[in-house]
């Protein structure tokens, strides 16, 4: 086991929050609950914080240091899929918070915002999951 980088262990911890926050929103959501709309929020305003800070930190050279990842052509692809289906997350998140948001000042409900729930929901456990996966392979077993 090797020792995790610094800023592997925040956004590992730091996503922990927003799958509760997610699934809260998901669920009260589809049940008409009001408090959805907070939790839905804080859910995609935070994820989208902590990806959009990592993104900018890996693309303006900021390595992730200590690691002890031996990248293979396997990996390599596993790490492409993982950035293409983040970014259609970020995507989808964008597209929530424009939609909540128009159905909050209209206060009427906009279809497009409970059609792309489920995959926001689901792509986004896609790409959470598979992030914390890597991140116990190599760092905590």
């Amino acid at each position: 086991m090797a020792d995790a980088p610094w800023i592997s262990s925040f956004v590992a911890v730091a996503l922990l929050p927003v799958a509760f926050f997610f699934t809260h929103a998901y669920l009260s959501g589809r049940r008409k609950l009001a408090y959805h709309k907070l939790t839905g929020t804080a859910g995609v305003v935070w994820d989208l914080s902590l990806s959009i800070f990592y993104m900018l930190f890996r693309l303006v050279g900021g390595e992730v240091e200590g690691s002890a990842l031996e990248i293979t052509p396997a990996l390599t692809v596993y790490f492409a899929i993982h950035g293409l289906v983040a970014i259609i997350v970020i995507a989808l998140e964008f597209a929530m918070l424009g939609t909540g948001l128009l159905q909050w000042r209209r206060g009427s409900p906009i279809r497009w915002h409970s059609k792309l729930a489920l995959p926001l929901y689901v792509l986004w456990f896609v790409a959470f999951l598979s992030g914390e996966l890597v991140y116990v392979a190599y760092y905590v077993l």
